[in-house]
């Protein structure tokens, strides 16, 4: 190397200047150090752009000009010049260039599978993935066409195997550069010397390098004031900094990257129109956004340029021709990149606007202004609809949380352990391939946790619009058709039914998208909200009850949300433990049929994501949509069973065993416990009894509350039941139908043990008598029973249980009162 830069400085002494030599950092390993002090800005090295390996050089070359055509990009024509050049060993032109080029590469395209399987997840694993593809593909291709026109033995003469041209193809990753020419264009080169200089975060973007066009050299700028010895660095540039980019080409990563980015690829299927409007939205956000940074720039007088991310490159874009034939579609690919300082850049969200957008809405000339309108805010923030940002944003969450899930390798927490040990502790790929992972996976869950806290403020702003609107409110207080319903909103809603029927198209695939992006706390939130409003009752005390979900709460004042019941049951769906895939003995059941909790979670996020979607879009409800998922919930009830089974409960009343259930109705609740192995003794009659007095049971017209029996080890018996079983905890659950009746109160007569479980409603955990029909203490004990429970027992421990619509439920352990001395 030091004779090679002799002979450049003898040859071109009046245009080269070169104040760095060559040199092995134990950090960065091959780089440039400075000959003497240096002040940022100084000129560092000076060398001819026709030194390097570009374009025009190879095309030059006689041997490659032969097979030039059969290349299909311009890479392949300069890799097969820097195979012919090896080839010619100390005769070629740029021997002495070709002499300091690596023969290996810590890139991931060289690295074993095992060694690959760290980055599962990545981005940087799927551009090495295809990168692998796309040069093997390349040689092939090479090979064939350079036989079909009469050069079959060009490979061979010159010993170009597939490991030797992936070898050039790699020494272009990693040294090429991008020059901006004089006219506008850009050329690459792999200038040498140059070559040598490794990349800095702190290196001034843009500042570091360029062509001179006037003496037609490669100049290399002093990023820094630098004293003689030490490491001069340049900047890749803000699109190629990335450490996943920074691995993927150049083999290397580094620690607390300030240019973190993620890349994510979505497709949507478009017509003519939609792709016409996607393509100018997607071009006007991006310029609005780039825009407003380079004015913030100009404004701050930095001396760096500013970073501008690429933000998104059309990877595939139909055709006028493909979308010509009317109703033809087509997909439409662009793949986004997600900085991790703006984990959801402008061009990302107006992407999935514009996705939600049906057919229909995008024909509206008033829609599409809205679209522009929404693409020119720099910030991103103007909506096209609160429906549509609805439904955006639920579709980036998804998306944001399936790219957290792939990362299957590792989690933050350990990956942060391994790379704050010392560097010599940790092999260097595990480690390069820990940064890239730690830095992607972060700014995926600051994207999920971004679309997230946005998604929650629209369904916030959504609902309070809702809950507090007052205009179509009957005023007349002798209204008799208001009166006879206890409900002043019916007029209204007669009215606006038309218009609610038309939107249905739009509320249904609204509803779609948001029912997974929002949690069940949330979605059961806005049934109970909804009912609430039905029945004017959004500004009374009682409305607090509804409150499962603090983060999409209307109102002010936050209470007290307990969603743990909830999150248990996103758990158990998670795990697959819910019963949502059916079971294999379904008893009376259908074969594979989908039962609690699994049945209730799907339901409630259909019911909730529907009303969202509805008010969202409609600004009202439909009162026949309430009215129907009132009868669902009240037949699914009656199927399966009146309050939902959890994990936490299970778990809790597995501790209380051994446990004798009076009023097992169906049985659920029991079968769950004896799957878990709980000892418990299930007893049901197969009939209401008049001689309870059961007046629930005349009310809904049924001899049994529950169609179905899913326990096998069901014993008839009654209250009497309990008197055999003193020694067991006894378990009562929604025993009184409608909160009447005399079945609990002959079961605690009964029984002579030391502990009660209640599962239901109670006199403080309702919503009190909401509507006609219901009671002030709830629905599932008489008000008698649980006045004669508290008088003989204390309240030892209270669970909360997952609800169906404008239910209270609570799982209540009790101790039997010690009598007085």
């Amino acid at each position: 190397r030091r004779g090679f830069a002799t002979r450049d400085m003898a040859r071109d002494d009046a245009t080269l200047a070169r104040r760095v030599e060559a040199h092995d950092f134990a950090d960065t390993g091959r780089g440039q150090r400075v000959l003497r002090d240096c002040a940022r800005g100084e000129v560092l090295l000076e060398i001819p752009l026709e030194r390097g390996f570009t374009l025009a050089a190879a095309l030059e070359d006689d041997a490659v000009k032969r097979v030039a055509s059969c290349c299909a990009r311009h890479d392949d024509v300069v890799a097969l010049h820097v195979c012919a050049e090896r080839f010619r060993g100390e005769k070629a032109t740029r021997a002495a260039h070709v002499a300091t080029l690596p023969r290996s590469f810590d890139t991931a395209f060289f690295w074993s599978e095992e060694e690959l399987r760290e980055l599962t997840g990545t981005t940087c694993l799927r551009e090495t993935m295809n990168l692998r593809e796309e040069t093997k593909n390349d040689y092939e291709t090479l090979t064939k066409k350079m036989e079909a026109i009469g050069e079959g033995g060009w490979m061979r003469e010159h010993e170009v195997d597939y490991e030797r041209y992936a070898w050039a193809r790699s020494n272009l990753w990693s040294r090429q550069c991008d020059l901006l020419m004089p006219d506008g264009k850009r050329t690459r080169a792999m200038v040498p010397t140059f070559d040598i200089f490794n990349h800095s975060a702190k290196a001034p973007l843009g500042k570091t390098h360029k062509l001179n066009a006037e003496k037609n050299c490669v100049t290399v700028y002093a990023a820094d004031d630098y004293k003689a010895g030490e490491q001069a660095f340049i900047s890749y540039g803000s699109g190629e900094a990335a450490n996943s980019k920074l691995l993927t080409w150049y083999g290397f990563c580094i620690d607390d990257n300030p240019y973190e980015e993620l890349d994510v690829t979505l497709t949507i299927t478009v017509d003519k129109l939609r792709k016409t409007v996607l393509e100018t939205a997607l071009r006007a956000s991006a310029v609005a956004y780039l825009q407003d940074i380079d004015a913030r720039w100009r404004e701050s007088g930095d001396y760096a340029e500013p970073y501008l991310p690429m933000l998104y490159q059309q990877l595939y874009t139909p055709s006028a021709e493909e979308l010509e034939v009317e109703e033809s579609t087509a997909e439409f690919i662009v793949k986004h990149t997600v900085p991790e300082r703006e984990p959801l850049p402008p061009p990302l969200r107006m992407m999935a606007r514009v996705q939600q957008l049906g057919d229909e809405e995008l024909a509206d000339p008033e829609v599409r202004k809205a679209i522009m309108a929404s693409a020119n805010d720099k910030t991103g923030n103007t909506y096209i609809s609160k429906a549509n940002e609805m439904a955006a944003l639920a579709s980036l969450k998804l998306i944001f949380q399936d790219v957290c899930e792939g990362f299957t390798v590792g989690d933050a927490e350990s990956d942060a352990t391994e790379l704050a040990k010392p560097f010599a502790d940790v092999p260097y790929k595990r480690r390069l391939a820990l940064l890239v992972r730690s830095g992607e996976r972060r700014i995926a869950t600051k994207a999920f946790a971004e679309s997230s806290v946005r998604l929650d403020a629209v369904v916030r702003d959504v609902t309070r619009t809702a809950v507090t609107r007052k205009e179509g409110l009957c005023e007349d207080p002798k209204c008799v058709t208001c009166k006879s319903h206890g409900c002043r909103w019916l007029h209204e809603l007669r009215k606006r039914r038309p218009k609610v029927e038309a939107m249905l198209p739009t509320v249904a695939r609204y509803a779609r998208q948001i029912e997974d992006a929002l949690p069940v706390a949330a979605h059961i939130q806005t049934i109970n909200l909804a009912y609430l409003w039905l029945m004017g009752h959004t500004e009374d005390d009682v409305a607090n009850r509804a409150a499962t979900n603090a983060q999409t709460w209307p109102f002010d004042t936050i209470p007290t949300c307990d969603a743990s019941a909830y999150a248990d049951l996103e758990r158990m769906a998670d795990l697959e433990i819910d019963g949502s895939a059916g079971e294999e003995h379904p008893h009376n059941g259908k074969e594979g049929e989908m039962l609690l909790p699994g049945v209730y979670t799907c339901k409630v996020k259909q019911w909730g994501a529907w009303l969202l979607s509805q008010w969202a879009a409609c600004g009202i409800l439909d009162i026949t949509d309430l009215n129907s998922i009132g009868a669902e919930a009240a037949a699914l009830k009656r199927r399966h069973a009146c309050s939902v089974p959890t994990s936490i409960a299970l778990d809790f009343l597995a501790e209380c065993a051994p446990l004798v259930e009076v009023g097992a109705g169906g049985g659920l609740w029991a079968r769950r416990l004896a799957e878990r192995g709980v000892d418990i003794i299930a007893y049901d009659t197969p009939t209401f009894d008049e001689e309870y007095q059961d007046g629930g049971a005349a009310k809904i017209g049924a001899s049994k509350l529950t169609e179905v029996n899913w326990f096998d080890g069901i014993r008839k018996g009654g209250p009497e039941s309990a008197a055999k079983h003193a020694d067991r905890a006894l378990l009562l659950s929604w025993i009184d139908i409608a909160g009447e009746g005399d079945y609990a109160t002959a079961t605690l007569d009964n029984y002579t043990g030391d502990t009660i479980i209640t599962i239901g409603e109670w006199r403080d955990h309702t919503f009190g008598d909401y509507a006609p029909g219901t009671t002030a203490t709830g629905m599932s004990f008489s008000r008698e029973f649980q006045r004669e429970l508290e008088a003989a027992f204390d309240r030892d421990e209270t669970l909360p249980c997952a609800n169906w619509p404008m239910f209270d439920s609570v799982l209540i352990r009790w101790r039997r009162r010690a009598p007085p001395s």
